[in-house]
Protein backbone atom coordinates (compact mmCIF):
# COMPACT_ATOMS: atom_id res chain seq x y z
CA UNK A 1 0.00 0.00 0.00
CA UNK A 2 1.03 3.41 0.10
CA UNK A 3 2.95 4.86 2.53
CA UNK A 4 1.03 7.31 5.06
CA UNK A 5 3.90 9.60 4.23
CA UNK A 6 2.08 12.74 3.88
CA UNK A 7 2.03 13.03 -0.16
CA UNK A 8 1.06 16.62 -1.92
CA UNK A 9 -0.45 15.21 -4.81
CA UNK A 10 -2.22 18.58 -5.94
CA UNK A 11 1.89 20.14 -6.23
CA UNK A 12 2.09 16.56 -8.02
CA UNK A 13 -0.59 16.93 -10.48
CA UNK A 14 0.47 20.76 -11.37
CA UNK A 15 4.27 20.12 -11.69
CA UNK A 16 3.01 17.18 -14.27
CA UNK A 17 0.99 19.74 -16.15
CA UNK A 18 3.65 22.36 -16.57
CA UNK A 19 5.83 19.60 -17.97
CA UNK A 20 3.03 19.29 -20.56
CA UNK A 21 4.08 16.06 -21.59
CA UNK A 22 3.42 13.90 -24.72
CA UNK A 23 3.52 9.73 -24.23
CA UNK A 24 4.42 7.64 -26.66
CA UNK A 25 4.89 4.04 -27.07
CA UNK A 26 7.73 3.15 -29.08
CA UNK A 27 8.18 -1.05 -29.19
CA UNK A 28 7.04 -4.41 -27.27
CA UNK A 29 10.10 -6.46 -26.81
CA UNK A 30 9.96 -10.17 -26.20
CA UNK A 31 13.88 -11.51 -25.62
CA UNK A 32 15.28 -14.71 -24.74
CA UNK A 33 18.34 -14.89 -22.99
CA UNK A 34 21.09 -13.97 -24.66
CA UNK A 35 19.91 -10.68 -26.02
CA UNK A 36 21.11 -7.38 -25.99
CA UNK A 37 19.37 -4.02 -26.84
CA UNK A 38 20.68 0.04 -26.90
CA UNK A 39 18.62 2.95 -26.00
CA UNK A 40 20.99 5.74 -27.57
CA UNK A 41 20.93 8.94 -25.97
CA UNK A 42 17.53 10.89 -26.40
CA UNK A 43 17.57 14.67 -27.36
CA UNK A 44 16.74 16.79 -23.97
CA UNK A 45 13.37 16.87 -22.95
CA UNK A 46 13.05 13.33 -23.80
CA UNK A 47 12.82 11.22 -21.56
CA UNK A 48 12.82 7.30 -22.00
CA UNK A 49 10.63 4.68 -19.86
CA UNK A 50 10.93 0.60 -19.89
CA UNK A 51 8.04 -1.45 -18.18
CA UNK A 52 9.34 -5.11 -17.50
CA UNK A 53 5.67 -7.26 -17.71
CA UNK A 54 7.67 -10.42 -17.14
CA UNK A 55 10.85 -11.91 -16.33
CA UNK A 56 14.05 -10.07 -15.46
CA UNK A 57 16.59 -7.53 -17.16
CA UNK A 58 20.21 -6.21 -16.44
CA UNK A 59 20.19 -1.75 -17.40
CA UNK A 60 23.09 -0.61 -17.64
CA UNK A 61 24.32 2.94 -18.47
CA UNK A 62 27.60 4.66 -17.83
CA UNK A 63 27.23 5.53 -14.36
CA UNK A 64 25.35 2.77 -13.30
CA UNK A 65 24.03 -0.95 -13.41
CA UNK A 66 20.49 -1.77 -12.12
CA UNK A 67 18.90 -5.30 -11.98
CA UNK A 68 15.01 -5.00 -13.40
CA UNK A 69 12.28 -7.67 -12.97
CA UNK A 70 8.91 -7.93 -13.69
CA UNK A 71 6.99 -5.01 -12.43
CA UNK A 72 9.61 -2.16 -12.29
CA UNK A 73 9.08 0.79 -13.85
CA UNK A 74 12.36 2.60 -15.11
CA UNK A 75 12.30 6.17 -16.34
CA UNK A 76 15.55 7.71 -17.95
CA UNK A 77 14.61 11.32 -17.03
CA UNK A 78 17.76 12.98 -19.30
CA UNK A 79 17.41 10.20 -21.70
CA UNK A 80 20.79 9.12 -21.02
CA UNK A 81 22.25 5.97 -23.32
CA UNK A 82 21.60 2.65 -21.57
CA UNK A 83 21.83 -1.12 -22.97
CA UNK A 84 19.88 -4.00 -21.93
CA UNK A 85 20.82 -6.88 -21.66
CA UNK A 86 23.13 -10.14 -21.01
CA UNK A 87 24.77 -10.78 -24.11
CA UNK A 88 28.24 -9.32 -25.42
CA UNK A 89 27.05 -8.44 -28.89
CA UNK A 90 24.04 -7.17 -30.68
CA UNK A 91 21.40 -9.39 -31.46
CA UNK A 92 19.28 -10.45 -34.60
CA UNK A 93 15.75 -9.18 -33.71
CA UNK A 94 12.48 -9.76 -35.74
CA UNK A 95 9.94 -6.68 -36.27
CA UNK A 96 6.82 -6.35 -36.96
CA UNK A 97 4.24 -3.65 -36.35
CA UNK A 98 0.27 -4.55 -35.80
CA UNK A 99 -2.55 -1.69 -34.55
CA UNK A 100 -0.05 0.67 -33.97
CA UNK A 101 2.09 -1.02 -31.62
CA UNK A 102 5.91 -2.17 -32.80
CA UNK A 103 7.05 -5.59 -32.18
CA UNK A 104 9.89 -6.93 -31.60
CA UNK A 105 11.48 -10.19 -30.64
CA UNK A 106 13.83 -13.25 -30.77
CA UNK A 107 11.95 -15.98 -29.82
CA UNK A 108 8.57 -17.51 -30.23
CA UNK A 109 8.11 -18.77 -27.30
CA UNK A 110 9.10 -18.76 -23.64
CA UNK A 111 10.91 -15.23 -23.27
CA UNK A 112 12.99 -14.45 -20.38
CA UNK A 113 12.00 -11.06 -20.92
CA UNK A 114 9.06 -8.71 -21.94
CA UNK A 115 8.52 -5.48 -21.48
CA UNK A 116 7.00 -1.84 -22.63
CA UNK A 117 9.49 0.72 -23.93
CA UNK A 118 8.35 3.98 -24.65
CA UNK A 119 9.13 8.04 -24.01
CA UNK A 120 7.50 11.26 -22.35
CA UNK A 121 8.33 14.42 -24.60
CA UNK A 122 8.11 17.93 -22.64
CA UNK A 123 6.10 20.15 -24.30
CA UNK A 124 8.73 23.51 -24.51
CA UNK A 125 12.31 23.78 -22.86
CA UNK A 126 11.60 24.95 -20.03
CA UNK A 127 9.43 22.18 -19.29
CA UNK A 128 12.86 20.37 -20.17
CA UNK A 129 14.23 21.75 -17.43
CA UNK A 130 12.07 21.04 -14.95
CA UNK A 131 12.06 17.23 -16.37
CA UNK A 132 15.87 16.87 -16.56
CA UNK A 133 15.69 18.01 -12.36
CA UNK A 134 14.33 14.60 -11.57
CA UNK A 135 16.49 11.72 -10.44
CA UNK A 136 17.73 9.61 -13.15
CA UNK A 137 17.41 6.48 -13.32
CA UNK A 138 13.92 7.29 -12.19
CA UNK A 139 12.93 3.71 -10.80
CA UNK A 140 9.80 2.14 -9.02
CA UNK A 141 9.04 -1.04 -8.20
CA UNK A 142 5.06 -1.55 -8.78
CA UNK A 143 4.60 -5.13 -7.37
CA UNK A 144 4.92 -3.84 -3.81
CA UNK A 145 2.31 -1.15 -4.17
CA UNK A 146 -1.21 -3.45 -5.52
CA UNK A 147 -2.75 -0.19 -7.47
CA UNK A 148 0.45 -0.03 -9.53
CA UNK A 149 0.71 -3.66 -9.96
CA UNK A 150 -2.67 -3.74 -11.28
CA UNK A 151 -1.98 -1.01 -13.70
CA UNK A 152 1.00 -3.00 -14.97
CA UNK A 153 -0.99 -6.13 -15.26
CA UNK A 154 -3.90 -4.03 -17.45
CA UNK A 155 -0.96 -2.91 -19.61
CA UNK A 156 0.30 -6.34 -19.93
CA UNK A 157 -2.73 -7.88 -21.34
CA UNK A 158 -3.42 -4.74 -23.49
CA UNK A 159 0.22 -5.45 -25.25
CA UNK A 160 -0.83 -9.16 -25.46
CA UNK A 161 -3.97 -8.66 -27.06
CA UNK A 162 -2.73 -6.65 -29.92
CA UNK A 163 -6.24 -5.46 -30.29
CA UNK A 164 -7.44 -2.43 -32.45
CA UNK A 165 -6.36 0.65 -30.08
CA UNK A 166 -4.66 -0.76 -28.12
CA UNK A 167 -1.42 1.37 -28.54
CA UNK A 168 -4.23 4.43 -27.69
CA UNK A 169 -5.10 2.44 -24.35
CA UNK A 170 -1.65 1.11 -23.26
CA UNK A 171 -0.55 5.42 -23.95
CA UNK A 172 -3.41 6.37 -21.83
CA UNK A 173 -2.39 4.00 -19.28
CA UNK A 174 1.50 4.86 -18.80
CA UNK A 175 0.45 8.58 -18.44
CA UNK A 176 -1.35 7.24 -15.26
CA UNK A 177 1.63 5.56 -14.69
CA UNK A 178 4.06 7.86 -14.00
CA UNK A 179 1.52 10.12 -12.07
CA UNK A 180 1.58 6.98 -9.64
CA UNK A 181 5.20 6.10 -9.58
CA UNK A 182 5.92 10.13 -8.82
CA UNK A 183 3.27 9.67 -5.64
CA UNK A 184 5.38 6.89 -4.78
CA UNK A 185 8.64 7.54 -4.59
CA UNK A 186 7.52 11.01 -3.23
CA UNK A 187 6.15 9.36 -0.38
CA UNK A 188 9.44 7.62 0.29
CA UNK A 189 10.94 9.67 3.31
CA UNK A 190 14.62 8.39 2.35
CA UNK A 191 14.29 9.90 -1.15
CA UNK A 192 16.50 13.18 -1.53
CA UNK A 193 15.49 14.70 -4.89
CA UNK A 194 13.13 17.23 -6.19
CA UNK A 195 9.83 14.82 -5.93
CA UNK A 196 11.14 15.04 -2.07
CA UNK A 197 9.76 18.75 -2.22
CA UNK A 198 5.87 17.16 -2.96
CA UNK A 199 6.18 15.04 0.26
CA UNK A 200 8.34 17.17 3.00
CA UNK A 201 5.97 18.34 5.38
CA UNK A 202 7.82 21.26 5.75
CA UNK A 203 8.96 22.39 2.21
CA UNK A 204 5.43 21.14 0.47
CA UNK A 205 3.58 24.20 2.72
CA UNK A 206 6.37 26.48 0.50
CA UNK A 207 5.87 25.41 -2.82
CA UNK A 208 2.15 24.59 -3.22
CA UNK A 209 0.84 28.10 -3.20
CA UNK A 210 3.63 28.52 -6.06
CA UNK A 211 2.38 25.59 -8.06
CA UNK A 212 -1.54 26.92 -7.07
CA UNK A 213 -1.05 30.72 -8.45
CA UNK A 214 2.32 31.15 -10.21
CA UNK A 215 0.74 34.85 -10.20
CA UNK A 216 2.03 35.51 -6.76
CA UNK A 217 4.78 36.94 -6.15
CA UNK A 218 6.50 35.51 -3.16
CA UNK A 219 9.89 36.34 -1.70
CA UNK A 220 11.91 33.62 -0.60
CA UNK A 221 11.55 34.92 2.79
CA UNK A 222 8.10 34.56 2.56
CA UNK A 223 7.88 30.79 1.57
CA UNK A 224 10.69 30.01 4.09
CA UNK A 225 8.12 31.15 6.90
CA UNK A 226 5.38 28.85 4.70
CA UNK A 227 8.24 26.02 5.65
CA UNK A 228 8.65 27.18 9.45
CA UNK A 229 12.80 27.55 8.21
CA UNK A 230 14.80 30.74 8.22
CA UNK A 231 16.04 31.93 5.09
CA UNK A 232 19.08 30.41 4.67
CA UNK A 233 18.07 27.04 5.27
CA UNK A 234 14.86 27.11 3.54
CA UNK A 235 17.25 28.09 0.71
CA UNK A 236 20.12 25.65 1.08
CA UNK A 237 17.47 23.06 1.39
CA UNK A 238 15.86 23.78 -1.54
CA UNK A 239 19.02 24.29 -3.12
CA UNK A 240 19.86 20.50 -2.22
CA UNK A 241 16.61 18.88 -3.51
CA UNK A 242 15.89 20.44 -6.53
CA UNK A 243 18.96 20.89 -8.03
CA UNK A 244 19.00 24.95 -8.29
CA UNK A 245 17.94 27.73 -6.69
CA UNK A 246 13.90 28.86 -5.73
CA UNK A 247 13.67 32.00 -8.23
CA UNK A 248 15.05 30.00 -11.28
CA UNK A 249 12.86 27.19 -10.43
CA UNK A 250 9.94 29.56 -10.17
CA UNK A 251 11.24 30.88 -13.53
CA UNK A 252 11.17 27.75 -15.10
CA UNK A 253 7.91 27.03 -13.96
CA UNK A 254 6.36 30.56 -15.35
CA UNK A 255 7.74 29.79 -18.28
CA UNK A 256 6.48 26.81 -19.26
CA UNK A 257 3.03 27.86 -18.49
CA UNK A 258 3.31 30.64 -20.77
CA UNK A 259 4.98 28.67 -23.54
CA UNK A 260 1.49 26.39 -22.74
CA UNK A 261 -0.73 28.93 -22.91
CA UNK A 262 0.78 30.59 -26.45
CA UNK A 263 0.04 27.04 -27.95
CA UNK A 264 -3.39 25.80 -26.29
CA UNK A 265 -4.25 29.96 -25.87
CA UNK A 266 -5.35 32.91 -28.13
CA UNK A 267 -4.51 34.97 -24.80
CA UNK A 268 -2.38 37.88 -25.44
CA UNK A 269 0.86 38.24 -23.95
CA UNK A 270 -0.06 41.04 -21.41
CA UNK A 271 -2.45 38.46 -20.51
CA UNK A 272 -0.29 35.55 -19.72
CA UNK A 273 2.02 37.41 -18.42
CA UNK A 274 -0.17 38.73 -15.67
CA UNK A 275 -0.91 34.90 -15.55
CA UNK A 276 2.21 33.80 -14.55
CA UNK A 277 3.11 36.83 -12.31
CA UNK A 278 4.89 39.70 -14.53
CA UNK A 279 3.87 43.11 -13.78
CA UNK A 280 6.57 44.69 -16.25
CA UNK A 281 6.16 43.39 -20.19
CA UNK A 282 9.58 44.04 -20.45
CA UNK A 283 10.83 41.73 -17.66
CA UNK A 284 8.43 39.03 -18.93
CA UNK A 285 10.01 39.42 -22.78
CA UNK A 286 13.50 39.16 -21.61
CA UNK A 287 12.85 35.83 -19.46
CA UNK A 288 10.80 34.52 -22.20
CA UNK A 289 13.77 35.28 -24.75
CA UNK A 290 16.46 33.86 -22.34
CA UNK A 291 14.52 30.55 -22.13
CA UNK A 292 12.93 30.44 -25.33
CA UNK A 293 15.69 32.34 -27.85
CA UNK A 294 12.38 34.65 -29.12
CA UNK A 295 9.76 36.55 -28.14
CA UNK A 296 6.18 34.91 -27.05
CA UNK A 297 4.56 36.42 -31.00
CA UNK A 298 7.47 34.94 -32.94
CA UNK A 299 6.96 31.59 -30.85
CA UNK A 300 3.42 31.43 -31.37
CA UNK A 301 3.50 32.04 -34.94
CA UNK A 302 6.29 29.27 -34.91
CA UNK A 303 3.94 26.83 -33.57
CA UNK A 304 1.62 27.88 -35.88
CA UNK A 305 3.02 27.61 -38.70
CA UNK A 306 4.95 24.25 -37.80
CA UNK A 307 1.83 22.90 -36.40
Amino acid sequence: MFSSYFVNMDSIDKFLELLDLKTEIDVFCSFRSPYLMQAPQAEKGKACFHLLLSGHCQMRSDKSVHRLQAGDFCLWTQGSMHQIGDAEEYSSVQVEQQNGILYRHNCQQDPSLQMICGHYRAGNQAAAGLLSLLPEPLIVSLKQIPQLNALSSLIYQEALARHLGSATVIKSMCEILLLFALRHLSSLSEQQSLIRLFSDPALSKAITPIFHNLADNYTIEQLAQKAYMSRATFARRFQQLSGMGVQAFVRLLRMSMAAKLLRQTNLSSSQIMAQIGYQSEAAFFDAFKAQFGTTPARYRKNLLTNG
